[in-house]
């Protein structure tokens, strides 16, 4: 009786390490390091396959982040919760979205998951797949009823926001083909105020941008067209007048701009700081150049190009700032551009960095030579240096300020000789002190004396410029400026 008792204990013992008990733990951890074989030997141990950790992160989270479906179906063979969110608020369709395998994604809503449930942050799967190129993951949650025009919570965007914003053309069509509205609009940002206690000024985004706004600020020609086919409106602007014609510009993206004009976009639509697309792409033709790298546009189109063809759709030349516009660049153009104010027009913009192929277009489309700025500024007194300071334009060379680079007088006697030939007056004076003028009276000479440009001063006096002139503090040219 005794040998048949230990007989058993052994044998008992035998299967005890055959077959070791698997505790829920076990289940999760083998989950989370991608080892099926310990995984399913938990399972058909019977551990409970909803269990979770101190975060609230299934196996299944982990079997659907590792992409392994095999292990994905045997747990809801099992009873695993499909719907279940951990304290992230994720849910295993949340991350079946961001690894794209429309296999898992598939098994999920099979077994309920529920296609549109929502983020912390209110996303849903179909937004997280809208940033990538998987056709076949979307099409797999659309058929299953995902809501095309759900919105986030944050920015309120939609999917066909995000397919834009990621240059994703193939996810946009799809999305259009099934019902996302083109001009949906993010939320728009107000901000009760602009400035920090310091109080300097600080850039906050506005908002409400479309799809084709989005497009637009990504250079998405694909994108950008496939959203006109389907009707986005070409005009439609953010709530600061920014359209997606100027956007596309201001970004250098000069093939989507090519695209918008060809589509009948408007060339005259001011923003809220009074710049036009003219404008912009006067300003990108000669941007000044920062302490890093430059990344040049890579479009076949150039923005000498985009100036031509807004001036042949009817862009007026003459349209003037409003208000000083946005930095660029907060950091390095602070302190910069200082002429670049209230009634500041594309001419005067171009003339400023002597950009000769910009004058001549607006010259040949009737702009006003003599068209000031707020402190009398006219585009000869820019071309003469008036109203520049040492940081602009920046880039030149390293280390080399504008006002001392080797070229920089003959640029200057080239753009002025653009400007005087078209009847330019010589001798207009700055009416104030304000935007880089520096003082009520001055004339180029002024601008030309100061930076000591020697051949300008020449160029100018032998075109009849008058070098006793005063000012109302009573310096003449001779004086330096």
């Amino acid at each position: 009786m005794s040998l048949a008792r230990d007989a058993a204990v052994v044998a008992l013992a035998a299967c005890a390490v055959s077959f070791p008990s698997w505790a829920a733990d076990d289940l999760i951890a083998a989950a989370q390091r991608d080892d099926a074989t310990v995984a399913l030997a938990a399972i058909e141990d019977g551990v409970d396959v909803n269990s979770k950790s101190p975060d609230g992160t299934t196996a299944l989270h982990w079997a659907v982040y590792h992409d392994n479906l095999a292990l994905v179906e045997r747990l809801i063979a099992a009873g695993a919760d499909v719907r279940v969110a951990n304290e992230f608020g994720s849910t295993p369709l949340a991350e079946a979205a961001t690894i794209g395998n429309p296999g898992v994604l598939e098994a999920l809503l099979d077994a309920g998951a529920k296609v549109d449930a929502p983020g912390a942050d209110g996303q849903t799967a179909l937004m997280v797949v809208a940033r990538s190129s998987n056709i076949a993951a979307a099409e797999a949650l659309i058929a299953n009823g995902a809501d095309v025009n759900a919105r986030e919570l944050w920015r309120q965007q939609t999917a066909l926001m995000w397919a834009a914003a990621q240059s994703e053309p193939a996810m946009v069509d799809l999305l259009v083909a099934h019902g996302a509205e083109v001009d949906a609009r993010s939320a728009v940002n107000d901000w009760p105020r602009q400035v920090t206690g310091e109080p300097r000024r600080m850039y906050r985004p506005f908002g409400g941008l479309t799809p084709l706004l989005f497009a637009a600020r990504e250079g998405c020609v694909e994108c950008a067209r496939s959203l006109l086919a389907a009707g986005a409106n070409v005009n439609l602007a953010d709530p600061k007048g920014v359209t997606p014609l100027f956007l596309a510009i201001d970004n250098f993206h000069f093939d989507t701009a090519k695209l918008l004009i060809e589509a009948g976009a408007n060339p005259n639509k001011w923003d809220w700081w009074g710049r036009t697309p003219l404008y912009s792409a006067v300003d990108v033709n000669t941007m000044p150049h920062g302490g890093r790298a430059d990344r040049r546009s890579t479009d076949t189109t150039t923005s000498t190009e985009i100036i031509e063809q807004l001036l042949e759709a009817g862009a007026w030349p003459n349209v003037q700032l409003k208000l000083l516009p946005p930095y660029r660049h907060i950091g390095d153009d602070r302190g910069c551009d200082t002429m670049l104010v209230t009634g500041t027009t594309p001419l005067l913009r171009a003339a400023k960095t002597f950009d000769t192929a910009a004058i001549e277009l607006l010259l040949e489309h009737d702009a006003n030579v003599d068209l000031p700025n707020d402190g009398g500024i006219t585009p000869v007194m820019a071309a003469a240096g008036v109203g520049s300071v040492e940081c602009d334009p920046r880039g030149y060379g390293p280390g080399i300020p504008h006002y001392m680079a080797p070229e920089t007088e003959q640029r200057s006697i080239a753009a002025l000789k653009l400007l005087l030939d078209a009847g330019a007056k010589i001798d207009a004076r700055t009416l104030s002190g304000r935007a880089g003028a520096r003082s009520p009276g001055r004339t180029a000479l002024f601008g030309a004396a100061f930076w000591g440009w020697s051949d300008v001063v020449g160029y100018l006096v032998e075109r009849g410029a008058k070098i006793d002139g005063a000012e109302r503090g009573g310096l003449t040219p001779v004086d330096g400026g």
